[in-house]
This record gives structure tokens, sequence and C-alpha cells, in this order.
């Protein structure tokens, strides 16, 4: 099994995200045209922007759907790496107490 990351807080991106200008929409034309932004949401995800800058993004629940079990499945194959791990390698755990401490100080 490949080797997987540490979980982290956030979201780290080593290459930006890109997207065509149709999928931006400031947020003025979202309060003024929410029920075509929303058509449009479900081709395809949409930035919104506020003051030029992208600040939120609308896209389907089919697409978030199908995100959120992605993520599920990733962090599942975390855990069940860290579980073969710590069964094939037992003296590289840490007993919780340990770590408790250390994080105390």
């Amino acid at each position: 099994m490949a080797k997987l990351l540490e979980p982290q807080k956030g979201v780290s991106l080593e290459q930006p995200i890109l997207f065509g200008r149709d999928q931006l929409v400031n947020t003025a034309t979202i309060s003024r045209q929410f029920s075509k932004v929303k058509l449009l949401a479900k081709v395809k995800p949409l930035f919104i922007t506020d003051n030029g800058n992208v600040d939120s993004v609308l896209l389907s629940y089919e697409a978030y759907e199908e995100m959120y079990n992605r993520i599920q499945s990733l962090e599942q194959e975390v855990l069940d790496y860290r579980a073969e791990e710590a069964t094939a390698k037992p003296e590289s755990s840490v007993d919780w107490q340990t770590v408790r401490r250390s994080s105390k100080e």
C-alpha cells in the first residue's frame, strides 16, 4: 500500500485550482439571479467572488456528495494503513499517555 500523508486541517494546494471565467460569479449576480446560478452550478462548480476575490464555491448536491464520499474513503484508507503499520511494527507505536503528556508541555 502506498504511504499516505498525515491528515492536516485546512487545505494546502501545491497547484492553484484551474477554472474558467464562465465559472466566476459575483455576489451581486447571486443575489439577483440565484435560480439561474443554481442551475449553472448543477453543470459545474461556480466560484463566487466578493470584491474580486474567490470567497465561496457553489456546487450541486451530487458533486458535494461525491466529494464527501471520496474524503470518507480516503480517511478510511489512512486509518487502515495506520492499523496495518501498528500491527506490523508495534515497536513504533506510542501509547496515548505519552502523547497526552507531551502535548501538555
